[in-house]
C-alpha cells in the first residue's frame, strides 16, 4: 500500500467517524443546515395541506435515500477494514474499494441535490429565500 493510499484510507475512516458519513453530513454540506432543521423550518412556512404533503414526501424520499446509501457505506467500510487486516492485500483490492467509496459518495450528493431541487419546486421564491437567507455580515 502506497503512502497516498494510506492517506486516502485515513480520510475515509476519519470522515466516516466524525461525520457519520450519512445524510446529516450531506444535508449540511448541500444546504448549510442539518436536514432535521431544514424540515422543521420548511414545514413551519408551508401551511397549505397539498404543498405540505409534497414537502413531507420530499423528506421521506430523502430518508429512504439516506438509509440505502448509509447501508452501502457501512458495507464498504467493513470491506475496507477487512482488507486492512489482511497482510497479503494487493493495491488493486484497495483501488476497488476506493472506487466503490467514490461511487457511493457520488450517489449521496446526487440524492442530496435531488432533495434540494425537489424541495425548491415546492416552495415559492420568497419561502426559498427565507429558508436559505444569506448570512448576515458583521459590522
Amino acid at each position: 500500500m502506497s503512502r497516498g493510499q494510506s492517506g486516502q484510507i485515513l480520510i475515509i475512516l476519519v470522515a466516516t467517524l466524525l461525520l457519520g458519513g450519512g445524510g446529516f453530513a450531506a444535508g449540511v454540506v448541500l444546504t448549510g443546515k442539518p436536514v432535521s432543521a431544514l424540515k422543521k423550518e420548511t414545514l413551519a412556512m408551508v401551511e397549505e395541506r397539498n404543498r405540505r404533503e409534497n414537502v413531507e414526501a420530499v423528506f421521506k424520499r430523502w430518508d429512504k435515500d439516506v438509509e440505502r446509501i448509509d447501508a452501502s457505506r457501512e458495507k464498504n467500510r467493513k470491506a475496507m477494514l477487512a482488507l486492512m487486516r489482511r497482510h497479503d492485500a494487493r493495491s488493486a483490492e484497495f483501488d476497488k474499494i476506493y472506487a466503490e467509496s467514490d461511487a457511493i459518495e457520488a450517489q449521496a450528493f446526487d440524492a442530496g441535490l435531488d432533495m434540494r431541487f425537489a424541495l425548491r419546486e415546492q416552495l415559492s421564491a420568497e419561502e426559498w429565500r427565507r429558508l436559505f437567507a444569506p448570512p448576515q455580515r458583521k459590522p
